[in-house]
């Protein structure tokens, strides 16, 4: 008689096959290659459609701990929330933290959700203090409380929540090696020895005195080839960049990228060392920004994603389609001054959407350009003379080669030279306007420390509509009686 767990386990087995992913469940000194990311969505379907089917969850729960550790985290974050519930009690708490060691903030808190407080606090317990007060800001104030009084490592992770989420102290992690400039280098060498951390987090050292305040920095091979009789002082590097608590963490991945830093120590007001950022922190906020801009040039939230909620989606979106009438309406407005000219000439009203298109999308190449290099902070407010003097020599050369290509298009197929003459005018016009506006906005916006991506969208699709639409219209009305009827 086959047991029913043993066929289901061969079943996965089977499908692990079947997805090519390479690799036996129990032969655990098999090289698994790297599946990719169409094989993780395809091993997820199949993971999903065995719990549907009753398999036994710790069956299961089998597939996805054969994987590499980030494979886990990606697999576990895209399953259904119902799936995901049937397998947690399978896996253990020492699993679970490392599942949310590998995924991003939104997605631990989201997982977090699914698990019961107690075990929770547990699973929290064994992450990094960072990533547990990350999942405890995104839970509601009642319950990360409760949680936070289960955790044994509650002291350190409650001050981590005294900071923000994107600033450096919000960031920073508290797992690191802070040695003394008075030690010898065997001592300090002993100490990383028996500190029990990971070795990720010995790749840059900090030296602190007495007072815990930062003296300097150094690497591990310094301490290892160090001369004999040496002090921690003697090998350290004096010259350390270092982020106080409260700075942006855009900023602090700028010095790191700037400076080429491995990690960055964060200090207090006074000069304390209390914690650093790794570079893997780094290409997280890079990632995160990013991906913040990118939703804002479209005038939507960073919450909206394909695989999330609709009523999130719709939450996001719907305010600024909303918004998005006002300046529609504004436009029409506009538009509806030369109602008479489009009466008299229905003709225009085929070529008018060129010309304002054209507008919006040398708008949108201006802003992204900008928006961009003020994020990178490769430009101030100080630059906004020199580069509108750069965006008009470019409307000049592109917006006269494509207004001169489109008069000579409407000329010819009209037979109506006055009417080609508009077309390139309105068009060159627009694209001044598209220039100013992508140009002004964002740097207004960057001085009065507004988000300049929110420039784009609706303020510049509003300006550059406007300003097309009149420009090609005013003009048309101006030449009215020498276009043909």
């Amino acid at each position: 008689m086959v047991n029913p767990t043993d066929q289901a386990k061969e079943e996965l087995e089977g499908s692990a096959n079947t997805l090519e992913l390479g690799f036996d469940i129990e032969d655990e000194d098999h090289e698994i290659p790297a599946p990719t990311a169409e094989e993780l969505d395809a091993l997820r379907q199949s993971i999903e459609e065995q719990v549907e089917n009753g398999t036994e969850p710790s069956t299961v729960a089998t597939l996805i701990t054969a994987l590499r550790e980030p494979d886990q985290a990606t697999v576990i974050s895209q399953l259904d929330p119902a799936v995901c519930s049937v397998l947690l009690p399978s896996l253990s708490v020492d699993r679970i933290a490392e599942f949310m060691e590998h995924m991003d903030a939104d997605e631990a808190i989201e997982f977090a959700g699914l698990i019961q407080p107690q075990r929770l606090a547990s699973v929290l317990d064994r992450t990094e203090p960072d990533v547990a007060a990350d999942v405890l800001r995104g839970l509601g104030w009642d319950e990360a409380s409760g949680i936070l009084m289960r955790m044994a490592d509650r002291s350190t992770v409650g001050n981590l929540l005294l900071y923000r989420d994107d600033d450096a102290g919000g960031l920073m992690t508290t797992s690191l090696i802070a040695l003394r400039d008075t030690w010898p280098v065997p001592h300090a060498i002993n100490m990383i020895r028996t500190s029990g951390l990971e070795t990720a987090h010995l790749r840059q050292l900090f030296v602190v005195s007495e007072s815990q305040q930062l003296l300097g920095s150094l690497e591990l091979p310094e301490l290892v080839f160090a001369p004999p009789g040496s002090l921690v002082g003697d090998v350290m590097d004096t010259d350390v960049i270092a982020v106080q608590t409260g700075t942006d963490q855009e900023e602090a991945a700028r010095l790191m990228a700037r400076y080429e830093l491995r990690s960055i120590p964060v200090v207090d007001i006074n000069g304390r060392l209390e914690g650093a950022i790794s570079v893997e922190d780094l290409v997280q906020v890079v990632e995160e920004e990013a991906t913040e801009d990118m939703f804002r040039l479209a005038s939507t939230g960073r919450e909206d994603t394909v695989q999330g909620p609709v009523m999130v989606s719709i939450r996001s979106r719907l305010p600024w389609l909303v918004t998005n009438i006002v300046t529609v309406l504004l436009v029409a407005l506009i538009l509806s001054l030369f109602e008479s000219t489009l009466d008299t000439i229905a003709i225009l009203a085929v070529y008018m959407p060129m010309v304002m298109n054209q507008a919006g999308v040398a708008g949108t190449q201006v802003t992204t350009v900008v928006v961009r290099s003020l994020a990178l902070d490769e430009i101030t407010t100080g630059s906004t003379a020199r580069l509108l003097r750069r965006e008009y020599i470019l409307a000049t050369v592109n917006g006269g080669v494509v207004a001169a290509l489109m008069a000579i298009v409407v000329g010819l197929w009209r037979l109506d030279l006055y009417l080609g003459l508009v077309v390139f005018i309105a068009m060159l016009g627009s694209y001044f306007v598209a220039a100013s506006v992508g140009v002004l906005v964002p740097m207004a916006m960057s001085r009065f420390k507004i988000d300049p991506a929110t420039a784009s969208g609706v303020v510049l699709t509003t300006f550059t509509d406007i300003a097309g639409g009149a420009f090609y219209l005013g003009l048309a009305t101006i030449f009215l009686s020498l276009l043909r009827q």
